[in-house]
């Protein structure tokens, strides 16, 4: 009995030995993606003597970087009726920020700090009481201050408009 099982061994492990084993991972492009084809040290020596080369490790990358969120702080927060009011200023803002940037901090804000009515992203935390000010009673060198760091402006709690060097950029409604 045991005769019969060792060559039942002998002849699974003799038909398995010639096939290769193909792994392949999920598409995901936040990972690292690897299909490769196992091999045992570089070829197959099959039963007649003859050798065979293995099929070569076939190995793709694809990395994509997070988004990093600008950091900022919120330097202003008042209650309203409808939702508070903030005013955001934005850490080492010089270090080249995008619409892009700007449109993912007011998203973060909203949802962390929710719910707010209205919010005013600076870069430059001087220029904090001139967003509070009615413009109205600004200067015109206060203005242009102002102009020169007030960056993105959100109304009603979804509207959202760019100012000063990013007033070319088109606004949007959150949600929309």
């Amino acid at each position: 009995m045991i005769v019969l099982f060792l060559v039942g061994l002998v002849a699974i492990a003799a038909c398995s030995s010639g096939d290769d084993d193909t792994t392949t991972l999920p598409d995901d492009l936040s990972t690292t993606q690897t299909s490769a084809v196992a091999a045992g040290g570089g070829s197959d020596d099959s039963d007649d003597g003859s050798t065979a080369d293995s099929t070569p490790v076939d190995e793709t990358t694809t990395t994509t970087e997070a988004p990093m969120l600008p950091s900022y702080d919120i330097a202003h927060r008042s209650p309203g009726d409808n939702g508070d009011l903030l005013v955001i200023v934005l850490e080492a803002a010089s270090d080249g920020i995008s619409d892009h940037d700007l449109e993912q901090v007011i998203l973060d804000v909203v949802d962390t700090f929710g719910p707010v009515a209205e919010a005013h992203v600076i870069d430059d935390p001087s220029v904090l009481e001139l967003v509070l000010a009615d413009p109205a009673d600004l200067t015109d060198e206060e203005q242009a201050q102002l102009d020169s760091h007030y960056l993105l402006r959100l109304i009603d709690g979804t509207s959202v408009s760019f100012q000063g060097p990013f007033e070319d950029v088109p606004g949007y409604e959150i949600g929309s």
